[in-house]
């Protein structure tokens, strides 16, 4: 994210906080690891992971004792805390995420879950500033097997030259075939064109 954000975004006062609602709606549909009542399911299931990017050299996650911790998750009570405190420490900011991928990467290796599938999904509405100092973060992520795909959200239907900007820089950022891995969608299209469809094999992101 950004802290363009806080702006107004087609039908939505406010973007970020949207955003966070599109993710809470998206957790219930999931099928993550645990179930409502916080047991383990029968099938492998998903985990989710939260980080806020915006600042330079900072990378935003709950605190240890709240929520997921700054951990992957498939308990959606635990994500449902997380959306919680993201929304109430909003950085309004710029748009760095060096230490975010970094994050990511020792996210991916922690985790001790063998034969699952490793997604990095980056949100946006800006250019990210530091593209060129992620060489490192990237080869963590590449070693992982970690496909990284990412969507500019922008604030209208027609393109700005901010929306452009922030897609060729993303588009050097997500994992290859990169057409293939990013969209440049309204936030209104977000659930609908990008969560909704994330796990199906026949849409763009789940092929």
């Amino acid at each position: 994210g950004s802290g363009s954000m806080s702006q107004s975004f087609g039908r939505h006062p406010h973007g970020f906080y949207a955003m966070i609602e599109s993710l809470r709606d998206w957790f219930k549909i999931l099928p993550l690891t645990k179930d409502a009542s916080g047991m383990a399911t029968p099938t492998s299931g998903v985990r989710i992971g939260l980080i806020q990017f915006s600042a330079p050299n900072s990378a935003l996650v709950t605190p240890p004792g709240m929520g997921t911790g700054g951990r992957l998750s498939g308990s959606i009570a635990e994500l449902n805390v997380d959306l919680d405190w993201h929304e109430a420490n909003y950085a309004v900011a710029q748009t760095f995420i060096s230490e975010a991928l970094k994050y990511a990467g020792l996210l991916f290796q922690s985790s001790t879950a063998s034969g699952r599938a490793k997604i990095l999904l980056i949100l946006t509405d800006g250019k990210i500033h530091d593209a060129s100092q992620l060489s490192a973060a990237r080869a963590v992520l590449d070693g992982e097997g970690v496909q990284t795909f990412g969507v500019v959200l922008r604030r209208f239907a027609t393109h700005t030259q901010t929306d452009i900007d922030a897609e060729q820089v993303l588009s050097t950022i997500v994992s290859e075939p990169r057409d293939d891995h990013y969209m440049n969608i309204p936030l209104d299209d977000f659930s609908t064109s990008v969560l909704k469809d994330f796990c199906n094999p026949n849409s763009k992101f789940g092929k």
